[in-house]
């Protein structure tokens, strides 16, 4: 028999959502207000600059405190390592509000170290390679937890489309640079998948259940966000191919 949230559930779910996109609007709005220097901040389609400059705005306290206590990079990768084994578990036991908070954090940690080194001089070839081997588990491990969380259904092919894009994102950069081609472009990088698929995770669980009479499939707005996942991850992998293709191209041109 299914669950059927009661109307207390409901209106907490329903206020809870309000006040985290209440929250986010009127910070980003005075945020965007006052001037900023945001030609540093590079931004995207899905991610603007203003939108990326307000995020690093609000983790300055938390980057302050990794700074002043000396915090190794590696220990904040490391960190993120174990969160991301947290978020397969809870996927994998149905979770989905929790785990979409949790690869949110973890996608936090992972803009963290990379300035906590450059501001600490922590950085290294061998902290870049580390830091590189978590991003990959971490976006693995994040995929495995939904395998089995849609193991029963056909879902699943979806989420290994996700997990195949998402790959190739990854794996089309890496060889590029290997090669010495600079690839940067694509509609779909890191930050933004965590984005998408953490939010949609969140709010997907709190529209679950808010809206039980819809009966709708369960979870529709996380299935919703993981078919756009993985349509968007794909494209961004085709992009760069085509990309790295022209940019080799001109060079054996030359």
């Amino acid at each position: 028999m299914d669950y059927y949230p009661s109307i207390l559930e409901q209106a907490f779910a329903l206020a809870l959502l309000v006040f985290i996109l209440g929250t986010a609007v009127v910070s980003i709005r005075a945020y965007l207000q006052r001037p900023h220097d945001l030609s540093g901040v590079r931004g995207s389609a899905v991610l603007s600059a203003g939108i990326r400059g307000w995020y690093i705005e609000n983790l300055a306290p938390i980057e302050e405190f990794f700074v002043r206590w000396r915090v190794a990079p590696a220990y904040l990768s490391y960190a993120q390592l174990v969160g991301s084994v947290l978020v397969t578990v809870c996927y994998a036991c149905g979770m989905v509000f929790t785990a979409g908070w949790l690869l949110l954090c973890t996608g936090t940690l992972d803009i963290i170290d990379g300035r906590v080194a450059r501001r600490t001089h922590g950085g290294s070839a061998r902290g870049a390679f580390l830091d590189s081997v978590v991003d990959r588990y971490a976006d693995s491990l994040a995929y495995l937890g939904l395998a089995i969380f849609f193991r029963s259904s056909w879902m699943l092919w979806v989420v290994l489309f996700a997990f195949l894009g998402t790959l190739m994102v990854s794996y089309v950069r890496a060889r590029a640079e290997a090669l010495g081609a600079e690839c940067k472009v694509g509609l779909l990088q890191r930050p933004e998948r965590y984005v998408i698929l953490g939010f949609g995770c969140v709010f997907g669980a709190l529209v679950e259940h808010m809206t039980p009479w819809l009966h709708a499939p369960h979870y529709w707005l996380v299935i919703l966000t993981v078919v756009v996942l993985a349509a968007l991850s794909n494209a961004s992998a085709v992009q760069r191919v085509v990309h790295v293709l022209g940019v080799l191209g001109e060079r054996s041109d030359a």
